[in-house]
């Protein structure tokens, strides 16, 4: 990621390739802007009146070589309406100044976007947007395009500018929280953007054994531990599979020793065909992404080591692909969980909260405070939320109060869905304990009544990431591809925890 720091300094004074200022509706300059011009004399005046640019939110316009500054370049970009202006805005307007500097030749840059008044935020709040905006709308992933045109000039550094040095304490502490969840973010789009021949179970094993930290302990299990721990439900997924399962448990002491930890347990299928209940062969590629979960645990792990979050955390992640060998398991087939609940196995593509069975029961064995899963688990939740919010069905209240707060403060957001009890029914089997498919109503909600039966008490959050994991079209902070979702949302959730 390239480098960001902040400082305080007026907008004429500045030595770097680019100026970056807003610009509100009707052409208003903000405080930098209006500063700038009077350093400059009638250049801003004059462009604003002969140019249309009219702060319309994310237009820019570019000036170059302007008498009276040291800088090459002063970039102009519309905020909009200030009065409607959100910290997720100042992330869109900072994504976009930074790919546009990044084509255009700019080296080291200067963002005066922390000016803006933005309801409810902080400084602080507004830094970290910025940085976020610059690191999360700058990512690529492009390690197996052999011929890539090279840029020499892509951007190499950018300095968020502030109004007053008092602030520089703040604002360096909210740069370094947005560095730690932007790498966070980062790394989880890598794992998931990595095709299936590469990102295996082992693959995602070995990348959580390289998080070392002094404060984390990883394990590992192979098949061979897995069938001896007991992980059955996992095996029976495997089954169709020449890759071996893994089983990984990292468990990070960050905060008071014997405090109960918060659970994360992901759902890892790194490739899924479906099964005998196979997939139709149309955008199938895109079954890389189902590991969507694994990805944001370990993500928010990264996060958290690097930003020394005082709590402690348990992650789970059980990983398979399911594929159609010989010996895969079929529609029909009952399988005994971890927990000792048998499954009647009605559709083979439903192997998702089978796998998680195992995990949520073995996560609820060490008694955590609170679980939160996440997994790309249903289509019915792309349905009915499309790609702007996850699913979140649950049974604890301040968790999911948490959750759907940062949702909000973070943009990487959440709905609510029903658990009422008469959902239970659908999964009702006449063979075996439960059935791991509730028809065609209710898909997501009958998912989650599925995975409910393996947590026990717990406060639990269920995070179905299934339209917001990944995005075939691009956003304004994520290019195609895996987005990285859930981990903004739960670095922030943990952060503030206790505050609700």
């Amino acid at each position: 990621m390239i480098k960001i720091d902040v400082k305080a300094g007026a907008a004429a004074k500045q030595r770097d390739d680019a100026v970056v200022l807003p610009l509100l509706d009707g052409r208003k300059l903000t405080e930098s802007g209006r500063a700038f011009q009077q350093a400059t004399g009638k250049v801003l005046p004059d462009f604003l009146r002969k140019f249309d640019i009219s702060g319309a939110f994310s237009t820019s316009r570019t000036l170059y070589h302007v008498e009276g500054t040291y800088t090459q370049r002063v970039m102009l970009i519309g905020a909009g309406d200030e009065r409607k202006l959100t910290l997720h805005g100042l992330r869109r307007l900072a994504a976009t100044a930074a790919r546009k500097l990044d084509k255009g030749g700019a080296r080291d840059v200067s963002f005066y976007l922390p000016e803006l008044n933005v309801r409810g935020a902080s400084l602080p709040d507004k830094v970290q947007a910025v940085a976020e905006g610059v690191w999360l709308g700058l990512y690529a992933f492009e390690k197996y395009q052999t011929e890539k045109e090279e840029n020499k000039r892509a951007l190499r550094s950018v300095t968020i500018m502030i109004s007053s040095r008092r602030d520089l304490g703040s604002a360096e502490g909210a740069l370094a929280n947005a560095r730690a969840v932007s790498t966070g973010t980062n790394f989880a789009r890598d794992l998931a953007n990595e095709p299936g021949n590469v990102c295996t179970p082992e693959f995602l094993g070995e990348q959580a054994a390289a998080l070392k930290h002094g404060k984390l302990k990883v394990t590992v299990m192979d098949k061979k531990a897995i069938e001896k721990a007991g992980f059955t439900a996992l095996l029976a997924v495997n089954q169709g599979s020449a890759k071996e399962p893994r089983f990984i448990v990292l468990e990070y002491q960050g905060g008071k020793k014997g405090t109960a930890p918060v659970a994360l347990v992901g759902k890892g299928l790194t490739f899924d065909a479906g099964g005998i209940s196979i997939k139709p062969a149309a955008q199938m590629d895109e079954m890389k992404f189902d590991m969507c979960g694994s990805a944001a645990v370990l993500g928010i792990f990264k996060a958290a080591i690097e930003m020394n979050l005082p709590v402690n955390l348990l992650g789970v992640i059980a990983s398979t692909e399911n594929l159609l060998g010989s010996a895969a398991y079929k529609p029909g087939d009952i399988v005994t969980s971890y927990k000792g609940l048998t499954i009647e196995v009605q559709n083979t593509d439903a192997e998702g909260r089978i796998i998680l069975s195992d995990a949520l029961a073995y996560a609820a064995e060490q008694k955590p405070a609170e679980i939160i899963d996440f997994a790309t688990l249903t289509g019915a939740c792309v349905i009915a939320l499309g790609s702007q919010a996850s699913g979140l069905i649950g049974t604890g209240k301040k968790l999911k109060k948490g959750l759907k707060e940062s949702g909000d403060h973070t943009h990487d957001r959440v709905w609510e869905l029903p658990l009422y009890e008469e959902y239970q029914d659908q999964i009702k089997s006449k063979i075996a304990d439960i059935r791991n498919i509730g028809g065609r109503e209710a898909g997501t909600i009958t998912a989650a009544c599925f995975l409910s039966r393996f947590v026990d008490d717990i406060p639990w959050a269920h995070l179905d990431i299934a339209g917001t994991a990944w995005n075939m079209k691009g956003t304004d902070i994520s290019p195609v591809g895996a987005t990285g979702a859930g981990v903004r949302l739960v670095v922030d959730y943990l952060s503030r925890k206790g505050k609700f």
